[in-house]
This record gives C-alpha cells, structure tokens and sequence, in this order.
C-alpha cells in the first residue's frame, strides 16, 4: 500500500492505490481548525488498516501544525477512543 499524502488545496489525506483513492476529508474553520468530516476507503481495501493510516497521518499533521481538530466523522471518533494520546486535539463545535 503506498504512504499517505497530504493534499493541502483538496482538504484531504488520501493514499492512492491501483489508481483509486481512498481519503480522509476535511474543512478548515478559522486558521486552527480542522472538521475532520469524511473517510472511505474502496470495498476491495477496507479491512486492511488504510483508514487508520488516514486518521493517524491527519491527526499528526494537526499536531505538527498546532490545529484542533473536529471530529465529525464516525470513524475518526473510533480511531479517537483507541488512542486517547490525541485527546488534547479535540474541540466541539
């Protein structure tokens, strides 16, 4: 599976793989932060750890760039529970 790339003017991490993609997706509110909103991963990908590689990459660009984080979207809220080292990066809305 190839890395996990940040698409800064698309809003996304994503990570492509036999030319489809699967991503993370989010919207910027204010300069510091991000709603992380939207993941999917392609059907023949899913089981194999890519959307956790999507959310452990967004969460540490966010650290990196001193951003809160969202997190709307059901599977980050997942990814959230088993590693509470990235509490400090949540706020609601």
């Amino acid at each position: 599976m190839n890395s996990v790339q940040h698409d800064v003017a698309g809003k996304k991490f994503l990570i492509l793989q036999d030319g489809r993609e699967a991503h993370l997706v989010y919207r910027e509110i204010g300069s510091h932060v991000w709603d992380l909103y939207h993941t999917f991963v392609p059907t023949d990908f899913r089981g194999k750890g890519i959307a956790s590689q999507l959310a452990e990459a967004a969460l540490k660009a966010a650290r990196a760039e001193t951003k809160k984080i969202i997190p709307n979207c059901s599977f980050v809220q997942t990814y959230l529970k088993r590693h509470p080292e990235y509490s400090d990066l949540v706020i609601m809305e």
